[in-house]
């Protein structure tokens, strides 16, 4: 069973994605709970601030505010995705040769398959917005959750956790039917990607090169949101050369470090060993150090040198570090090295 241990307001902050003044302010509005520690510090339980926020604070937009151009209800037993988005791309006239239209099948149906397969609901709403300058889609379910399953699935702590096991790829919990690809390469080819379930959001942006975790007013089943940039930077094949390879098929994963913990310090070796917890079948993992302020000793060898050891033959890549962090990592390797 998952743990509920208070934490202080800092902790919070970064869990929720909530500025410390922004909650500071709502506890002392009484809008959010929150208990004294012995100390006199003020802890929070995260689960139940996030219950009390929801529907609460805005919800940044991924799909355009207006009407759907197409809409559809569908009952998920027996439900072919491919049809459903052939419907609505005759609907809207989509050019399936163009490059924007192309990266939008691969989305819309890897997600509704997803629902199909995974969700334990019994019906899909879906939505398609589509214009010169973009096209964007919706798809939710109504089932157990989407990081709720992944959590049962993996045998995690927290939902949240669950959600930053997404970034990694590869990680499903029905191997026979699926690779776990599905959500990494849909996350990667659109222009920005949310999938919301159980109260908390995953948003990847790969237009500011952001990746976020925030509470949602989604708490039944799932809600996958995507909007692809017409004409979009990149090829659908382009995103999947950059991961993967003739001869291994999905063989890179770019795993985000700051979604494996709380706050912007990592410092201990269970923290890093969570970070690399199914890394195994990559042959290449790019590191993202991206908004992680400090590591300690044992964080980094425990990824530089003592999971090398373990899996030889696999490349770890470190990137966007800061200079702290660098030479953190640049001390490990001349031990590894040594």
């Amino acid at each position: 069973m998952a743990t509920r241990e208070p934490v202080r307001i800092g902790e919070l902050s970064e869990r929720l994605g909530i500025p410390i003044k922004t909650l500071r302010r709502l506890a002392d509005a009484g809008r959010i709970p929150s208990e004294r520690s012995p100390g006199g510090h003020r802890m929070f339980d995260p689960h139940a601030v996030a219950s009390s926020l929801s529907g609460a604070l805005p919800q940044p937009e991924i799909v355009p505010a207006r009407t759907p151009d197409w809409r559809g209800s569908r009952s998920l037993d027996g439900l072919d995705e491919a049809l459903v988005w052939g419907a609505a791309a005759e609907a809207l006239h989509l050019d399936r040769y163009e490059e924007g239209v192309r990266i939008a099948t691969y989305a819309f149906t890897e997600m509704l398959n997803n629902a199909i397969d995974h969700s334990g609901g019994t019906t899909s709403e879906v939505a398609v917005w589509s214009s010169p300058q973009e096209i964007a889609f919706r798809v939710a379910d109504d089932g157990r959750g989407a990081f709720a399953h992944l959590r049962a699935g993996l045998a995690l702590e927290r939902d949240l956790d669950a959600a930053a096991e997404l970034t990694k790829g590869k990680r499903t919990t029905w191997s026979e039917r699926h690779t776990g690809e599905g959500i990494f390469f849909t996350s990667k080819a659109v222009g920005v990607f949310r999938i919301s379930a159980n109260g908390f959001r995953l948003t990847i942006d790969n237009e500011r090169g952001d990746v976020a975790l925030g509470i949602s007013t989604v708490r039944t089943g799932t809600m996958v949101e995507a909007s692809i940039p017409i004409p979009p930077p990149r090829t659908l094949r382009a995103v999947f050369a950059e991961f993967a390879d003739d001869d291994r098929g999905f063989s890179r994963s770019r795993p985000t470090v700051k979604l494996f913990g709380s706050g912007v310090t990592f410092v201990s070796r269970s923290e890093a060993r969570r970070l690399m917890e199914g890394m195994e079948p990559f042959a290449d993992i790019d590191i993202d150090f991206g908004g992680v302020e400090d590591v300690g000793q044992g964080f980094v060898d425990e990824i530089m040198r003592v999971w090398p050891s373990q899996h030889p033959g696999v490349g770890l890549h470190p990137i966007n570090m800061n200079e702290a962090v660098e030479f953190m990592v640049r001390r490990a390797a001349r031990r590894l090295d040594g």
